[in-house]
């Protein structure tokens, strides 16, 4: 977790299902969102608490799910 993006972080938060399509565009919005609501340190903490729940309840999706953020994330990330 500590190496993921704010807007990572925000994507693996969000209730889009891992694996799900989402456009640059959606995740610079559900960055927005996310930090709007959380602030920037609040959205590390949030998201490190889901972490502990999910690497323990589903340790198998959340490799997966730290995976497909990453990726989907870095589109943004990449972007101009």
């Amino acid at each position: 977790m500590d190496t993921m993006s704010f807007a990572a972080l925000a994507l693996y938060l969000s209730m889009h299902g891992t694996g799900d399509l989402v456009t640059p565009y959606e995740v610079q919005e559900i960055r927005a969102q996310a930090v709007k609501q959380y602030g920037f340190d609040g959205l590390r903490a949030e998201a490190f608490k889901r972490a502990i729940f999910s690497c323990t309840a589903e340790p198998d999706a959340y490799v997966d799910r730290c995976d497909w953020v990453r990726a989907t994330a870095g589109f943004v990330e990449a972007a101009p």
